[in-house]
Formats: structure tokens, sequence, C-alpha cells
């Protein structure tokens, strides 16, 4: 519960209460616990309860678009309040960066000296294409299946410093990966400067076999750049393995952090040659390493609080229970859906080869109306469910994209296939 402070309170009491009041809730030692030991006392039947009344999801709002956004639990919320309540208090926000930094790395097994905070993955990315010195006609090579946001700063250089872009056709379904790999094999030249690609395709969900571009690109030293916006804090990421030159993400989607971060991980032979995209003081020290492009000019450092709660969330569920969780509840939805003769499938069938989400389509109906038809559907004893869902209208596929997190039960992805078998009836 937020301090206030009483009206007779004198000033000297006032400033006693609120600074001791404020860092023991920056900690995290009391919620964190407490879930903590509620997860481990909790029958095997409770426990994803447990963590649903983490959440403020309301019981009618059936979310299942966390690839787009991811709602914060009540500690990442808390956290974001109490240190913006700090800077209206005149305190310094009290974040400690490399304390971030390290939980990241712990997280992504990474240097967390690499680590920079822009407010996405769009900033991240602009960040490393604006960064690269080029010479006209250098070639950049990527795919069909890239969000606007891994693509457009691709798009800006390539028309401002004469750069050829070429995205590469991925077919649908997807290919076995050592056929993705050779495609980007084949379309080699000798101008190609930089390979951008996706880890997980916000599309379909593909896991893309990242590791093989990597090392396709190391042997010929071109430039390996993954649009990572959306594998932390839905599947194991280990960066130290990849060893890619630029991984940028948005941890406010499967992470649960807030709006506003992102980061992006540089290799430590780019931290002293990329160019800043923006300078200010420090821009040009390189014995900071990455962290010169952390200057921003004022930046609020509540996100960061947040981004660090949200770490201290996932943790405390365990990576490897909420990895098992969404893959449970992807392959509940993806095979009730499947059972519809009018649902076509476009998400790979290969439980290792797709992350988190499921995309279909349904015969007769364009997903944009089928997404309006479900939020007219009565879901029994007159009560309307708000389910959010995401067309993916990019490219012009037309799929509706169905992403489900440990907030969301059994019942809801079954809830979520009856109003779309309804909804498909209807049309």
């Amino acid at each position: 519960m937020a301090f206030v402070a009483p009206r007779s309170a004198n000033r000297r009491q006032f400033l006693a209460h609120a600074v001791g009041a404020v860092p023991a809730v920056l900690a995290w030692p009391g919620p964190l616990r407490r879930l903590a030991a509620q997860l481990e006392h909790a029958p095997a039947q409770d426990v994803w309860n447990v963590v649903r009344d983490a959440f403020l999801i309301p019981d009618d709002r059936l979310y299942l678009n966390v690839g787009t956004l991811g709602p914060q639990p009540r500690v990442v919320l808390d956290a974001i309040i109490e240190h913006t309540r700090r800077v209206a208090m005149t305190y310094p926000p009290g974040v400690d960066w490399d304390s971030v930094k390290n939980r990241l790395a712990a997280l992504l097994r990474a240097d967390a000296a690499g680590f920079v905070f822009p407010r996405n993955t769009t900033e991240g990315m602009s960040f490393v294409a604006n960064g690269i010195d080029y010479r006209a006609g250098d070639e950049i090579l990527t795919t069909d299946h890239e969000h606007v946001g891994g693509l457009c700063p691709w798009q800006l250089v390539s028309r401002r410093h004469s750069l050829v872009l070429r995205p590469l056709p991925l077919p649908v379904p997807a290919p076995a990966s050592d056929t993705i790999v050779e495609l980007f094999r084949r379309a080699l030249t000798p101008r190609t400067r930089v390979i951008s690609v996706s880890h997980v395709n916000f599309t379909t969900g593909l896991i893309m076999p990242v590791r093989e571009i990597a090392q396709l690109c190391r042997d010929r030293n071109i430039i390996f750049v993954v649009d990572g916006a959306h594998p932390p804090g839905l599947m194991p990421v280990d960066l130290g393995a990849l060893q890619p030159d630029f991984y940028a993400s948005s941890p406010h989607k499967w992470l649960l952090a807030p709006q506003g971060t992102g980061f992006l991980w540089i290799r430590e032979d780019w931290r002293s040659r990329l160019w800043p995209t923006l300078a200010s003081g420090g821009w040009d020290d390189l014995a900071l390493g990455a962290h010169r492009f952390n200057h921003l000019g004022s930046f609020d450092e509540s996100r960061l609080a947040g981004l660090d709660a949200a770490l201290q969330f996932h943790q405390t569920l365990g990576e490897a229970r909420v990895y098992a969780r969404i893959r449970e509840l992807r392959r509940r939805l993806a095979d009730a859906l499947r059972q519809n003769p009018r649902v076509r499938l476009v998400s790979p069938d290969d439980e290792e080869r797709v992350a988190g989400m499921v995309a279909f389509a349904v015969e007769g109906v364009e997903s944009a109306e089928l997404q309006r038809r479900i939020a007219e559907i009565d879901a029994g004893g007159g009560r309307r469910v708000r389910m959010r869902t995401r067309v993916i209208g990019e490219y012009g596929y037309g799929w509706m994209r169905l992403s489900p997190h440990v907030y969301n039960t059994l019942e809801e992805i079954d809830e979520a296939v009856r109003l779309i078998d309804a909804a498909a009836r209807n049309g």
C-alpha cells in the first residue's frame, strides 16, 4: 500500500518515513517471497491459479496476445510506481543498472557488459542499422516474415546509402531448417554485408535456425543481426553460444516487463566501432564500451525498475516451469483448432520448431471479420468474453495469431476454441 503522509506530520517525520519505506519496497523481498512460498505449498492443480492471481487481468478478459504486449504482474506495476514516486519526492530513482544487466545476462547466458536499453526492438534495430559503415551497393538479406520494427530500419538505410535490400521468401508451411539455411547460402553474393532475421517469426511462431545462420555469417565475415523480440521469457536463449553481432528484444512481451522496455546486446568487438544514433555526453568515450549507447539524455529509469522486477518474477516462477507451461497451452490450442476442418494452421506442426504462437486461417472468413464476430458471441449466461487476438495482415497473409502465457488457464484455451468455432459457423 502506498504511503500517504498525514497532514499533521512534520517535514522531518515525513522524510524519515518516506526514505525508510521506499528502498524496502524496491528490493522486492516481500511480494516475491510470498509468491514463491505459495507456489511451493500449493497443490499441483492450484499452481496456475496462484500465478493468475499475481496479475490484474479481469475475469472477463481472455488475453491471447502477449506476442504484441504482455500484461505486467502486480510486482512489476508496483516497482514502476514506487520508482516514479521516488522521483516525485526528489530522490534518485535508485535503480542498479549493473544488477539489471546481470539478471539479463544470467537469463540469456550472455556477457552483461554488452547490454544497452533502448525502448523496444524497433529502436534497438535502428541503432544497429544506422550505426554501421556501408559502401554503396552493399546487400542486406532478410525474409518476408519480418516485423516492421525489424525491417523498416533496413529500408531506411538502404535508401539513404544506396544499398540493396533483399527479403528472401520463406514458404508456408516452413521448410526444414537446413533448407532455410541453404536459401540464405544460395542468396549470398560478394556484396552481402548484413543478414538480419527474426529468432522467432512473429507471423507463425517459427523458430529460425539462427545458430546455423550465425555460423554461415562468421565463416564469411558477414554481420549477423537478430530481431529477438519474442524469445526472452518464452524459450531458452543462449547468446554465448549463438554469438550474433547484435541481438535486439522487447521484454515487454513474453518477459512481462513494462512498455518502453527493450534491450540490445552488442558483441564485444562492435562496442567500440558501432556509431551511436543518439549522441550525448560520452558518446565517443570508447572505454565505456556498450554503455555509451545508454547515454540518451533524460531517461525514465522506472521502466528499468520494472524490467528488474519482471526478471525476478520470471525467476521466482522458474524458467523451466514457465517454458513448459507455454508449450502446454500452445499445444492444447493447436491440437483443438486442428479438429475443425475449416481451420488451416500455418504454424509449424513440429513442437521443436515453433514457440508460443498459433497462426491460422478459417475457410470463408477473413481474420479481421473473425476477430469482430468473436467479440459479439454470447459466452453463456448473457456473458461476453473480451478475447484479445492479433491479425497478421502484413505481407497480405491475413492470418489470426493467438499467443497464450502463464496467466491463461486450460479452461480459457478451451473457451477460445469454442468462440472461434462459433464465429466460423456463424459465417
